[in-house]
Formats: structure tokens, C-alpha cells, sequence
């Protein structure tokens, strides 16, 4: 096809889409207040009589003794090499040098008195047990700020701790009430023995706003990962309380026709759909289609393991500690850092760019909690809702967010995918930021504590004093 036949045929398709969007933003409006009125007649009912707990980890000797004993008795197996590290996955020799650091030179009795060092507490909700991190950042200053931070798989609550201290120290004009909770099934927010998903959590994460703050109470959320899908939840629920959400990975609608034609013409007509900065970034070909299947082969093998059996994979995990720790930890490789340049071949994978004592933090809450397994069913349990949602006419996997609802986007580079400004907009109706960082991977906060709360202050600036 010449140059001129592929625009003219371009033109017709964009022409053709004005026609989809101007249908679609009807069907949409349509499914938004469907979704409203669902969530007025099943929303939690608040008991303020109802006390949260105090919570404080505990030092358990005992367990922390066993976990030693099992790195002690780790067998492990023999590297390739005609395989670059972690071309495969953990590399075995860099898993011997953390199971020899985690067993003999890990401080967890310290590691624990700094996770206390936050305030945390425990409540059920709708007969689930929330746990949260409940800190107020400057409480003289006049401006006030509620705010929930969200993590997802496999974080931690503990991963906001450095952003909370940078919000505290830096911005002393402003009151940050901030609320870190624990997806159920995560950490303290267990024992859970009945499913959950997203929607559940976005209401039961709503209940304790309400809880905290009033009825009346309006909120910001910032999301990663899980904690990005219940962001954008949320406002489909409860889009008169939602003040704006901040994420850093936006999910399109699989289902938009418009997208999906887009994403087709998009590697041959970049520049239709593309901003400078994107191009210069590449995001044409790493947002193809080719580019994204290529992904989800490469990338996404423990995603249909959870989505599927994560009981399965659940029992290896649970027993063994340098199990979970590879299993982990790879993530804290692949999506943090660009492959070729930073993985591949690395005998760290890259991890060494973060404190030993952080990431075996991450790993032994999860043992210490035995929420690995809770943790993964996160995954099947929220795709069967999605699938049991659309049988009832509740699209709250692929439905837009509000223009009401202002959205931030920090579109991280090194993230597992990246997403185009353009066909962010046509789900988030409500975009007004939209940052791309170019040293930034998928645990935000986590990773760049700074950065992250600097594109955030950002976007709740530009919505408060509507800049």
C-alpha cells in the first residue's frame, strides 16, 4: 500500500472512529450510572461504633528461628553456563549469596521495629480483617489532604514508607492524612477464607475512608499494580467522593473497538497517535500488538499460574523460603529494569540497585504472614468476577473512569508495559497528567520514593487549585 492510499485510509478510519466514540461515550454514561445505582444499594454501611484495633508486628522468635533452619537446609542446583543470569529466571548463584545473607546477616528484629515505626491498625469490614497504616503528615498545617495509598503483587504496605517520609519532610504546607492499607488476603489483612476481588475491595477500601473521615469525606488515591485497578474502580463506584487518582499502570479496555483498531495502525502512522517524547521513547513498537503478545509470552507465565492455579504453586512457595524468595524477587528484576542492558547476564539481575535489608523485608512478610498463597488468589478470584460482573452488566474491568474524575498517569519506562497517552484518555476520560519516567519501573514508590510522591503533590496541586 502507497504512502498516500495508507493516509487516506487512516483518514477514514479515524472518521469511522469519531462515529464509535460518539457511541461508545453513550454506552458508557449508560454502564456508569448502572454501576452508581449498583453501588448505592450494596454499599457497606459504616458501624462507628465499631473500634479498629491497635496493631504491632510481633517479633516471633520461634518462626524466625524455623525460617533460618529452612534456609539452612536449602538444596539448591547447578547454574548454566551458556545461560546468562536470569535469562531463565532467578539466577541459582545470586539466590545462594541472599539465602546466605537473609539466614546469617538479616536483622528481621530491627526490620520489624522500623515497620512499627508507622502506626497500624486492623478492622473488619463487611466481615473481612483490613489492615492499615493510618500516619498524619504535618497536623498544624491548614491544608488537609486524605489520602489512600495502594500497593499490589507482590509489594507491601512497607513500600510507601520512604514516600511517606519524603510527603512529611518536604511538604510542610500540607496535612497528608495517609492510609495505607493491605489488600485482603495480603500480609496482616489475613486469614482470608473466602474469596475476593477488586470490587469488593474498592468498596471495603471506600468503608474505611468513610470510617476514618466521615461520610462526607472526599479522598485521594494513589495505585500500583492491584492498587491501580482498585483505583480506577473506585470512581466508577463512588465518583462524588473520589477527589482524583494517581496510578502508574492504567489498563485499557480490551473490549474498545476504537483502541483496537488504533493499536493496529499505530506501528504504521505513529505520529497520528504518538506525542514527540513517546516516539523518541519507542512507544510504536512497544505498544504493537506483536510487541504485547510478544509480553505476555515472555513476561506473563506466573500470571496464568495465578489466574488459574495458584494453589498449586501455593504449596512450593509456603514451605520453601528461597522458593518464595526467587519467585519474588525475580519481578523486583524484570520490572524494574530494561532486559538487555540491565538483566541479562547481570549476576545481580540488577537487584543490587536496592538495599538487601528492603527486599528481604518484602519476602519475609510474606512468609512471616504465610500470604503468599491469599496473595496469588487475588488473580483468579478477580478474573472469575470479571467474568460473573458482565454476565450482570457490570463492566468495571473495561468501563471508563468519569471526565468528573481528574486522573494522573506516571507511565514508568521500565514498566512491564507502556501505554500511549492517546488510548489512555479514551478509557480515563478525566486525564490531566500525564508524566513518563525514564528510569522508573513497575514498583514506583518502592523503587523512586522521591520521584513518585513529586508526580503525585503534582497532580493533587493541579486539581486543588485547578491549575
Amino acid at each position: 500500500m502507497s504512502l498516500k492510499n495508507l493516509s487516506i485510509f487512516s483518514l477514514s478510519v479515524l472518521l469511522f472512529s469519531v462515529f464509535i466514540v460518539i457511541y461508545l461515550n453513550q454506552e458508557n454514561s449508560k454502564k456508569l450510572k448502572r454501576i452508581g445505582q449498583w453501588a448505592k444499594d450494596n454499599q457497606i454501611k459504616v458501624d462507628t461504633s465499631t473500634k479498629a484495633q491497635k496493631f504491632t508486628i510481633d517479633f516471633d522468635e520461634k518462626e524466625w528461628n524455623l525460617l533460618k533452619q529452612k534456609l539452612s537446609l536449602t538444596r539448591f542446583f547447578t547454574s548454566l553456563k551458556d545461560v546468562p543470569s536470569f535469562d531463565f529466571g532467578f539466577d541459582p548463584d545470586y539466590a545462594r549469596e541472599l539465602v546466605e545473607y537473609w539466614g546469617n546477616k538479616f536483622d528481621w528484629k530491627s526490620q520489624v521495629e522500623y515497620l512499627n515505626s508507622y502506626p497500624q491498625f486492623r478492622i473488619s469490614i463487611n466481615d473481612t480483617l483490613i489492615h492499615y497504616v493510618y500516619y498524619t503528615t504535618n497536623p498544624t498545617a491548614a491544608k488537609r489532604i486524605n489520602i489512600l495509598l495502594l500497593d499490589g503483587w507482590p509489594g507491601a504496605f512497607f513500600g510507601f514508607y520512604k514516600a511517606i517520609d519524603f510527603m512529611e519532610k518536604n511538604y510542610k504546607d500540607i496535612c497528608f492524612e495517609i492510609v495505607v492499607p493491605s489488600i485482603p488476603g495480603y500480609h496482616f489483612s489475613t486469614p482470608l477464607n473466602k474469596k475476593h476481588n477488586p470490587v469488593e475491595t474498592s468498596m471495603q477500601f471506600d468503608a474505611l475512608m468513610r470510617y476514618l473521615f466521615g461520610e462526607l469525606a472526599h479522598y485521594y488515591i494513589h495505585g500500583e499494580d492491584w492498587g491501580s485497578i482498585i483505583a480506577t474502580t473506585m470512581p466508577q463506584l463512588y465518583p462524588s467522593r473520589v477527589s482524583g487518582i494517581h496510578i502508574t499502570m492504567p489498563i485499557t479496555s480490551e473490549s474498545n473497538i476504537l483502541n483496537n483498531i488504533c493499536s493496529l495502525l499505530l506501528p504504521y502512522v505513529p505520529s497520528l497517535f504518538l506525542s514527540d517524547q513517546e516516539l523518541e521513547h519507542e512507544f510504536s513498537s512497544r505498544y504493537s500488538i506483536k510487541s504485547k503478545l510478544w509480553k505476555f509470552w515472555d513476561e506473563f507465565g506466573y500470571f496464568h499460574l495465578q489466574a488459574t492455579r495458584p494453589d498449586t504453586v501455593g504449596h512450593g512457595l509456603t514451605d520453601s523460603p528461597v522458593g518464595l524468595l526467587a519467585y519474588i524477587l525475580e519481578k523486583y528484576s524484570s520490572w524494574t529494569f530494561e532486559r538487555l542492558n540491565k538483566i541479562s547476564g547481570a549476576k545481580d539481575g540488577g537487584l543490587d540497585f536496592f538495599k538487601k535489608d528492603d527486599l528481604l523485608t518484602v519476602c519475609t512478610l510474606y512468609w512471616m504472614t504465610n500470604s503468599i498463597t491469599s496473595s496469588m488468589r487475588y488473580y483468579a478470584n478477580s478474573f472469575n468476577a470479571m467474568l460473573e460482573f458482565r454476565k450482570q452488566n457490570l463492566d468495571f474491568f473495561s468501563l471508563s473512569v468519569s471526565q468528573t474524575v481528574p486522573v494522573g498517569v506516571q507511565m514508568n519506562l521500565n514498566d512491564i508495559f507502556v501505554t500511549p497517552f492517546w488510548f489512555i484518555k479514551s478509557r480515563y476520560l478525566g486525564l490531566i497528567q500525564y508524566k513518563i519516567v525514564e528510569q522508573g519501573g513497575h514498583f514506583a514508590a518502592f523503587q523512586n520514593p522521591e520521584l513518585t510522591v513529586k508526580c503525585l503533590v503534582d497532580f493533587i496541586t493541579q486539581v486543588e487549585y485547578k491549575i
